[in-house]
């Protein structure tokens, strides 16, 4: 059966005009855009007065962590705590309209996460994966992370996260101050990239964002200082940054609410409006190196359904030069950096049908992204806010084969 949404606006994500078209889904592919005859056993959804974009993506997220609870404690919760921690989470993300996750490490919860996709369990969401992250014996989130030490550990480190699924690799490239030896960062990036495996790095100041372009990586996680010569060598080597503003954002906004100590909210206020903490990633921005759309998902204060704010602020900090530019983060950047254009990021005839149905335009006002009215995720309506699924709109996907391609 084809599913038609019928009487809505298709966003131009360029900045351009919404067009009042409607879009044809067959099976898990878009087949049709514009103005056209529906059949009668079509199956009509009346989108009139609605606005649709490109699913969208979050590239930083935590599926093990709720963001209420201590990450430390989090991290030793059971597996089995972890795993319907990971479940929930993925709920939350589709009611905000993210489609395709990134799930960038707390102990094994992503890779529960992700046998629950590929067997069926969870259908809908898109999820890629890095099992756990690398970090030095004692280094940044050791607690989570699977820590490493010598060229030969580091190595192994990373084929183990290969053998549990892994298509990226997060390595902890720094904390106070750097972390590994550039001969251990090499060796990761190696034997990463030979296992076809791309490589991102939590690095937030100069130095160690530096050493781990130098290294080879294909992403940097946060950002932060940059001087003129790490700004040129990554743009020399194509690597984009993932900002996560929302961990400060959402603490400063609503941190006395959840009972964060009032020194504390004002330590995060002052961050939140210190502009020379986000000079660098402006001035990379400005420079042309992508920035990628990233919550920080799960982190205190942060949850899976929250994406509103992010978007937000950077525009207001100056990362993205508008409203269309942001939307563009959360959809054509983030399909780029996860090798996914030829099939997401855009609402074109071919590609796979995820879909969100808004209640006003996006690019008139970012809020407006915020409690999407419908999600589509491969052509199966995955959320309603009218509650429950709509009967007969798409097939529940079959389970996944491999991993690898999910």
């Amino acid at each position: 059966m084809r599913t038609v949404l019928r009487g809505g606006s298709v966003v131009d994500l360029d900045g351009g005009p919404s067009r009042q078209a409607s879009i044809a889904i067959v099976d898990e592919q878009i087949t049709e855009i514009g103005d056209f005859e529906t059949k009668s056993d079509d199956n009509v959804v009346d989108v009139t007065g609605k606005h649709l974009v490109p699913g969208f993506f979050n590239n930083h997220s935590h599926l093990g962590w709720d963001g209420i609870h201590d990450l430390k404690i989090q991290a030793e919760e059971p597996a089995a705590v972890s795993a319907l921690k990971a479940a929930m989470n993925i709920r939350k993300a589709l009611s905000a309209g993210v489609t395709t996750m990134r799930d960038l490490g707390m102990n094994e919860a992503n890779q529960y996460a992700l046998r629950g996709i590929n067997e069926g369990i969870i259908p809908w969401a898109r999820l890629i994966i890095n099992g756990r992250a690398i970090a030095t014996t004692g280094g940044h989130t050791w607690w989570c992370c699977r820590e490493a030490d010598g060229v030969t550990d580091c190595r192994r480190a990373i084929r183990e996260q290969f053998k549990l699924g892994a298509t990226w690799i997060k390595i902890m490239g720094s904390h106070e101050l750097v972390q590994f030896t550039m001969e251990e960062l090499e060796a990761m990036v190696d034997e990463a990239h030979m296992n076809g495996m791309k490589v991102t790095a939590h690095a937030t100041f100069d130095e160690a964002i530096n050493r781990v372009v130098q290294a080879g990586v294909d992403c940097v996680e946060h950002g932060g200082s940059m001087s003129d010569d790490t700004i040129q060598l990554m743009l020399d080597r194509e690597v984009p940054i993932v900002t996560t503003f929302s961990p400060v954002v959402l603490q400063a906004q609503r941190g006395l609410e959840f009972g964060m100590p009032q020194v504390e909210v004002d330590r995060r206020i002052e961050q939140m409006n210190d502009e020379s903490r986000f000079a660098g990633n402006k001035a990379a921005a400005e420079a042309g190196i992508p920035i990628m759309f990233g919550t920080d998902a799960g982190s205190p204060l942060v949850p899976h359904n929250e994406i509103v704010e992010e978007l937000k602020f950077m525009v207001h900090v100056g990362v993205c030069q508008d409203n269309y530019d942001a939307l563009r983060s959360i959809t054509i950047r983030s399909a780029q950096l996860l090798e996914l254009d030829q099939s997401l990021g855009t609402l074109e005839v071919g590609k796979t049908a995820d879909i969100v149905v808004l209640n006003g335009d996006p690019g008139v006002d970012l809020d407006n992204v915020r409690d999407p009215d419908q999600v589509y995720v491969r052509g199966f309506l995955a959320h309603s806010a009218a509650g429950g699924y709509a009967q007969g709109v798409g097939e529940a996907p079959k389970p996944i084969a491999l991993a690898r391609n999910s």
